[in-house]
């Protein structure tokens, strides 16, 4: 990668991070890391293709932590149980997703609702396929994967969001978990 592109890079994710999407222009972006318009768009189509670089990376990072809890040898329970936790934690440390989220919450950007989309359907994906690996693998009773993706997704999507007090990683996987093991009904 070019320095150039580098330093928009850096300097686009420190923006972003700090002030949102709507509040950063491509101009801002070009003064603060030295290079021209020009330049940028010779990396980026435009502010929207700048975003999704970003969220493509995020998705990424996450990924990468996914393998890493995959290829552990730890029993099943325990690795849905620490890819729990990293997903909260990974959530509540992301300064960029965090930025992002709020924004998106405020506006109907057309390109947070196309990211919200991304990232969810990629989020579901992951579940998914794990899921049907555990299902395969006998660790899980059979069940529509697409679906349980979809639920599990969203379970964490409402604590991420909607939960009004302070999230506690261990805490909410332990929870999850307890759903997830035993069920509700005694």
């Amino acid at each position: 990668m070019s320095k150039k592109r580098e330093q928009v890079i850096d300097t686009a994710r420190e923006l972003f991070s700090n002030k949102g999407y709507k509040q950063v222009s491509m101009d801002e972006i070009a003064k603060v890391s030295g290079v021209t318009k020009r330049t940028i768009y010779s990396y980026f189509k435009d502010k929207n293709d700048l975003i999704k670089y970003f969220l493509y990376e995020e998705l990424n990072k996450m990924r990468d932590m996914l393998v890493k809890i995959d290829e552990s040898d730890k029993p099943f329970g325990a690795r849905i149980h620490d890819l729990l936790m990293m997903l909260v934690e990974y959530r509540t440390n992301s300064r960029l997703l965090n930025a992002f989220y709020k924004e998106s919450e405020k506006s109907r950007l057309k390109i947070a609702d196309e990211c919200t989309y991304i990232m969810e359907k990629a989020f579901r994906e992951e579940i998914k396929i794990r899921l049907e690996k555990a299902i395969e693998d006998g660790y899980v009773k059979t069940c529509d994967p697409d679906m349980t993706a979809f639920i599990i997704y969203k379970v964490y999507i409402a604590l991420i969001f909607d939960w009004n007090k302070p999230l506690n990683k261990e805490e909410v996987a332990d929870n999850i978990m307890a759903v997830l093991e035993n069920g509700l009904f005694s």
